[in-house]
């Protein structure tokens, strides 16, 4: 599988990127989705990166998925999860 652009790839394949959620992420799914029934909001994580936000909001019980273009950004997340 080919990158969509292939700095990421680079980025992804040669150093950590994103281990952590960003605050501003975890500040936006308090407000609007903390109160909903979380196993039926279901999340996309478009360009997951590393996997931190799908992480965060897989911890937090939301049906999440995730995406990227990076093969190397999809393989952290998968590690990330298990």
């Amino acid at each position: 599988m080919n990158s969509f652009d292939n700095v990421w790839e680079e980025i992804h394949s040669t150093q950590e990127w994103g281990q952590y959620p960003a605050e501003h992420v975890i500040r936006y799914v308090a407000r609007n989705f903390y109160k909903k029934d979380r196993k039926n909001t279901k999340l996309l994580d478009f360009g997951c990166g590393g996997g931190a936000h799908t992480w965060y909001l897989a911890r937090e019980g939301f049906d999440v998925f995730a995406f990227d273009g990076s093969p190397s950004a999809v393989e952290k997340t998968k590690k990330r999860l298990e």
